[in-house]
């Protein structure tokens, strides 16, 4: 059998190149991801990130996120990226009275782009005081031939908010798209007046990630975006989902699916019945299948036992019948990863990183 051997983290094994102009990048995971503009300048607004949400995951899902649906404007063959060339740390800090863009709206900070402490926000659900929407905003920049093209911004928001009496509110998608509307058209006037590299012709795309508390996986999802070019913006709704799995949610949004993991799970479970486990996460988009992620949880197992469960999961993979989703499978022996096995989108084949 071939083997391959294992490298932490990467999640692809084939590299391709393709120009965009910039002189030193990194080459692409593939043709439909965008190229790193070397060497990688790391932003000092990553301590804000990490100090307004902790959960690691749920990072890298918001920046990832609006990777992704900053391809409908932003070709990965034609620009490469950078983070935070311009919303610094100091530019989105709002603690300690600050001027930052996540505070208030307030004399002493006009750009806040949260409403101000005395104002009554509508939930649609009831009024609340001392709303705090925006939770973090992400910033990714497109550059051509050392020229920015454009710039990505992903707001976060929340879905709740605390009322005076300590009662959780969810804001209606009536009255989140009226705040988002106003907020994402003020941001992108800000960022066009506060810099000058930043003229009207270089587009702004723009991102809502609704946090959601009530969703057992608690990564919530992008629910609105717009687009600002010459002046001119436009808005469309967005409709992202994860769900555990197995669950009653994810048969209820794709039955299919769910009857293909029970199928899968119950064939994995015959290898190594005992100390073996399988659970995961599915992420829907518009209610269809995009990404399926299984975690394979196994204890005190031998090498030949692991390898088992490995070559069992690749032949076992055709179970997923979906060609419109991506796949990825963990193998876990006593909390260490011993394989990746991916199947992306629109594939048939498997991509199996092994350390046995």
């Amino acid at each position: 059998m071939r083997k391959n051997k294992l490298v932490l983290g990467l999640l692809a094994l084939c590299l391709c190149a393709c120009s965009t102009g910039n002189k030193n990048q990194a080459n692409a995971l593939d043709e439909d991801s965008y190229q790193a503009i070397l060497p990688y300048e790391s932003s000092d607004t990553r301590s804000k990130h990490v100090g307004l949400i902790q959960d690691t995951d749920l990072r890298v899902e918001m920046e990832s996120g609006l990777m992704d649906l900053s391809k409908k404007y932003f070709s990965p063959t034609t620009v490469g990226y950078k983070t935070h060339q311009f919303l610094d740390y100091d530019e989105l800090d709002a603690t300690d009275g600050s001027r930052g863009l996540l505070g208030t709206v307030r004399d002493g900070n006009p750009n806040g782009l949260n409403p101000s402490a005395d104002e009554e926000f509508d939930t649609g659900n009831g009024i609340v005081t001392n709303a705090t929407i925006l939770v973090d905003l992400y910033e990714l920049d497109w550059y051509a031939n050392d020229n920015l093209k454009g710039i990505s911004l992903g707001l976060v928001v929340n879905g709740e908010l605390n009322a005076s009496d300590g009662s959780s509110v969810e804001i209606t998608d009536e009255k989140m798209q009226n705040y988002l509307e106003v907020t994402f058209s003020k941001l992108a006037s800000y960022m066009h007046e506060r810099f000058n590299e930043i003229n009207k012709n270089i587009p702004i795309f723009i991102a809502a990630y609704r946090l959601d508390d009530s969703n057992t996986t608690g990564k919530g999802g992008y629910i609105y975006e717009g687009y600002y070019k010459g002046g001119q913006g436009s808005f469309t709704s967005l409709s992202q989902e994860w769900t555990l799995v197995p669950s009653s949610r994810f048969t209820d949004l794709d039955s299919s699916a769910a009857t293909e993991f029970a199928s899968f799970k119950e064939e994995i479970s015959r290898v190594l019945p005992d100390n073996t486990y399988i659970t995961g996460e599915a992420k829907f988009e518009s209610k269809k299948l995009k990404k399926l992620n299984l975690t394979i949880t196994a204890h005190g197992k031998t090498a030949g036992e692991i390898l088992a469960v490995i070559e069992d999961v690749k032949d076992q993979m055709d179970t997923f019948s979906s060609k419109k989703c991506d796949y990825l499978i963990t193998i876990l022996n006593d909390d260490t990863v011993y394989a990746l096995i991916e199947r992306a989108s629109g594939s048939s084949e498997c991509n199996v990183i092994s350390k046995i």
